[in-house]
């Protein structure tokens, strides 16, 4: 049985976590959590842990001590059985795109609601939606090798979106994109932070951030070095 937290203006809660590969530290006892409706920077040089910490929040790791819950839930409790569920609440915005170049635009979305069970109707209905708030919905039919790096990455967010998830992962989601694309990706963040998704964003680019008026979490050799508002 899962152990549920009932603090629930929590959405992410990391204890002490600290996480190892073959006898070397990428995280190391990191406490801090994040609040429903929150946006939230990860920030710290390569290396430092970004990544593991968000692959630590869809289980795509596990923790060696501490404990993390995602939206009320024990992650470490969880039976290898039970975390598609959990990442159904999650919507992820890799660096890479991981888009499948022999489906369309459309199909790439849709396949987070066919997953799922949805019917046709309405993968349709959420699937032209979910492209329209990433201004995208005029080439739904295109394949992503048609696409720009900006577009493939606003075909991502309209994927990760798609399902209404209570919290979106982004892990340097404009690592590869130009400065007025990358200011467009996160207008799109921000947009979809606004309607009350939780979203933790992984970046090293400080401009990301500066001036924003959200919560900076720094990492630094896999510590928690820092954190502050800009």
């Amino acid at each position: 049985m899962l152990e549920f937290d009932d603090r629930s203006d929590m959405m992410i809660r990391f204890d002490a976590v600290t996480k190892d590969y073959d006898n070397q530290t990428a995280l190391r006892d990191i406490t801090f959590s994040v609040g429903r409706g929150e946006m939230v920077f990860i920030t710290g040089p390569s290396g430092s842990g970004k990544t593991t910490l968000l692959k630590l929040i869809y289980s795509a790791e596990k923790p060696d001590a501490g404990t993390i819950s995602v939206d009320g839930w024990e992650t470490g409790q969880l039976k290898e059985s039970s975390i598609p569920f959990l990442r159904r609440n999650i919507g992820i915005v890799f660096q890479d795109f991981r888009l499948l170049q022999n489906k369309t635009v459309f199909e790439n979305v849709a396949m987070a609601l066919r997953i799922r069970g949805v019917g046709e109707r309405e993968i349709k209905a959420r699937v032209y939606e979910s492209l329209k708030a990433v201004n995208l919905r005029h080439k739904a039919d295109a394949f992503p090798k048609r696409l720009s790096g900006g577009e493939q990455q606003r075909v991502v967010i309209s994927r990760a979106i798609v399902a209404e998830p209570p919290v979106v992962l982004a892990d340097e989601p404009t690592g590869n994109l130009d400065p007025a694309t990358a200011d467009g990706v996160m207008r799109i963040f921000k947009d979809i932070n606004a309607k009350g998704t939780t979203i933790l964003i992984a970046t090293h680019n400080r401009e990301l951030y500066q001036n924003s008026g959200r919560r900076v979490i720094r990492l630094d050799m896999g510590a928690l070095a820092s954190e502050d508002r800009t």
